[in-house]
């Protein structure tokens, strides 16, 4: 069986901490959210969006930073009925804590390391099983270091060190194109909102059927 795996981000990937978010400063946290979903079932996510706009009368892309605390706890929760229904959907996230990553990486101000290192984190165990995934993250998201970089990483990672035999391809797209993208970011967002806004039941109503890993707390 074939595996799609999509996954977005929220929060940035600056290094002024020292200043307030949205005031001049970086987001304390990171999150990357990410979908692994067999090739057949992808119609479940596009089903899902396809509702969510028709039930808001527009077809244009809703980010997951325009939901209001309101909206985004009644689609978390439907976004949980969903993979109660659909056991085979995997969704997990990961957030840094950005102020307790290692002196180093804040001194290269390369963002690409920081995003690399957690990508692969989230990702490879999770598809060391599989025997083909095709890895979609959202074009507009990936550092541009990260194009070449990100993908060589993640075969070097389950190829050698966990003797995987997944074949791995790698194709970033824009999410205006991809229901599932946009599904993704929606999710990203309302795990990172907890850490970086203290909202909390998003993320209660999604952890109850999502994995959400900590770096760097």
């Amino acid at each position: 069986m074939d595996y799609d795996a999509y996954f977005d981000e929220s929060g940035d990937l600056g290094w002024i901490l020292d200043r307030k978010f949205r005031k001049g400063g970086s987001s304390q946290f990171f999150t990357i959210a990410y979908l692994i979903i067999p090739n057949e079932q992808n119609k479940h996510i596009n089903r899902f969006v396809t509702k969510f706009n028709k039930e808001r009368g527009s077809e244009k892309e809703y980010k997951g930073s325009d939901f209001s605390n309101k909206r985004a706890r009644s689609t978390a929760r439907d976004i949980s009925n969903m993979l109660k229904r659909h056991p085979n959907i995997i969704i997990r996230a990961i957030t840094a804590k950005k102020s307790k990553t290692p002196d180093c990486i804040k001194e290269e101000n390369s963002e690409n390391i920081l995003y690399n290192y957690m990508a692969k984190e989230a990702l490879c165990s999770n598809l060391i099983a599989l025997k083909k995934v095709n890895i979609i993250p959202d074009k507009r998201s990936v550092p541009r270091e990260s194009f070449n970089s990100y993908p060589d990483l993640l075969k070097t990672e389950l190829w050698f060190n966990r003797s995987s035999t997944v074949r791995i391809s790698y194709q970033p797209e824009e999410s205006h194109n991809n229901k599932r993208l946009i599904f993704i970011d929606w999710i990203a967002n309302f795990i990172w909102r907890k850490y970086e806004d203290e909202v909390e039941e998003p993320f209660q109503i999604l952890s109850q059927s999502i994995e959400v890993k900590e770096l760097f707390f």
